[in-house]
């Protein structure tokens, strides 16, 4: 007995909008494969944020620099990931994601090896900056391409489930680290950090495709868009292929996330990002320190601070799949709220170090996990003009976060302040988002799916 049509793909194909095709509810291959790129991309982004700080203390002990000394460099690649994420990024809107992607790929893993030319602190920092600006680039344009891929009923879970692989990058060079530097010195990590984002680069070249939404919208005579469109209807007429109209495309600035229809949205959205950053590289930064300080063993603070990442990707999966079903509100002021109970437990309850690694595993899961959400929200709150520079313009508000966090937590540790009271103050900042986003509430209504009459028929 044959298999029912099915009327949703065969209205989209007969209708020819793209975002009824891309919003039907089922994956092809193509996109799928996009979304394992987009995966192996970010694993590599992660892996290459953690390679300085896990290289410093071999550098430090072969050439005789203090560890202090390498501040300038480990802050570097932050600022080049907000130089990077608002004044590179947003190309992507006007010469495609995909050499958006290839570029950010070069710069990063070039600049990687390059750091071993001249091992001084200045020209590492230099070169950390030419990375960061490589990262902020891949965070921001991967995060478009994926939105204009992913079906609408799933996008934040797609997008956050592929996000953790920057975490994940992060955690395996943690873990892989000893044994490179073992059988090939501190370089070793270059090494890797330096050829693992090239390779990346020729799979995005060669395998990747280019936004087609964007090229609807930009270069609707391209060649690329009748193989791509196939790949995802066969049956669809390439030459009827057209957007919705609430994604028409016309060039952007900044000035565009503060028109009326967006501002409210914007300036909540940063204040939440920026907030998050803070408190999440507050943590990453002095979490170690300062549980060491408390009496803690080196292996139980590193659990500690490693409890905070393995909470954000469980977190970050909850969050996305309540935002899936239209809860976006609630399911951020839950995580933040988790979060925040978190932080006030580990300040009024005794010390106890099982205890508080629960804890901040609970502080992980809405703190870490909300940082990629608010990617996903850069890109899936916005019309197709604005989606990469939203996004880039939500990374370099974020780094302007991560960056004064290393600095506040220095301020915090040179005054004696105790581990207890430092991650109680970082309930402010959380607090202050949850309420901006519930007064704000009506701005964060995720758009909902392109449905044409076949869909309504099934």
């Amino acid at each position: 007995m044959s298999s029912p049509p099915d009327f949703s793909v065969k209205a989209a194909e007969t209708s020819g909008n793209v975002d009824a095709l891309i919003d039907l509810p089922r994956l092809t291959g193509l996109q799928i494969g996009l979304f394992l790129i987009c995966a192996f991309v970010l694993f590599a982004e992660g892996y290459d944020l953690q390679a300085l700080a896990l290289a410093v203390p071999q550098i430090s002990g072969e050439f005789g620099i203090p560890p202090e000394d390498f501040s300038l460099a480990l802050s570097a690649s932050l600022l080049g990931m907000a130089l990077g994420g608002a004044g590179f990024a947003p190309m992507g809107d006007r010469i495609g994601r995909k050499p958006m992607l290839i570029l950010a790929m070069v710069l990063t893993g070039g600049s990687t090896l390059g750091a071993l030319i001249y091992p001084t602190t200045y020209w590492i920092a230099f070169c950390r900056l030419i990375t960061g600006i490589g990262l902020g680039i891949t965070t921001v344009n991967a995060s478009a391409i994926m939105s204009d891929y992913a079906p609408a009923r799933w996008r934040f879970m797609i997008m956050t489930v592929v996000n953790c692989s920057v975490p994940l990058g992060a955690f395996s060079a943690a873990m892989i680290a000893p044994d490179i530097i073992e059988h090939m010195g501190w370089r070793g990590i270059f090494w890797i950090g330096g050829w693992v984002p090239l390779v990346a680069a020729a799979v995005v070249w060669l395998v990747m495709p280019e936004s087609l939404k964007w090229l609807v919208a930009v270069r609707p005579g391209d060649r690329r868009i009748a193989r791509i469109a196939r790949s995802i209807a066969p049956g669809i007429d390439p030459a009827r292929l057209f957007l919705s109209e609430r994604e028409e495309h016309t060039r952007q600035s900044v000035l565009g996330l503060m028109s009326p229809n967006h501002r409210i949205r914007t300036l909540v959205a940063w204040l939440g990002t920026a907030a998050g950053a803070f408190c999440l590289y507050m943590m990453i930064s002095w979490l170690p320190t300062v549980l060491r300080e408390a009496q803690w063993s080196t292996t139980d603070a590193l659990r500690g601070t490693a409890a905070v990442q393995l909470g954000g990707i469980f977190g970050g999966l909850l969050i996305a799949w309540a935002i899936d079903r239209r809860w976006l509100v609630a399911a951020i002021v839950a995580g933040y709220g988790v979060s925040s109970l978190g932080l006030l437990s580990i300040g009024l309850l005794p010390e106890s170090v099982l205890g508080w690694q629960f804890l901040l595993l609970l502080v992980g899961a809405g703190i870490s996990g909300m940082q990629g959400i608010w990617m996903s929200i850069a890109v899936g709150l916005y019309p197709l003009e604005l989606r990469a520079t939203s996004a880039g313009w939500m990374a370099a508000i974020s780094r302007i976060g991560a960056v004064s966090a290393p600095f506040a937590g220095g301020l915090a540790v040179a005054a004696s302040m105790e581990a207890r009271n430092l991650l109680m103050a970082l309930v402010v900042p959380i607090g202050a988002t949850v309420i901006a986003v519930v007064l704000a509430r009506k701005h964060f209504v995720p758009p909902p799916p392109v449905v044409e009459e076949g869909d309504k028929a099934e």
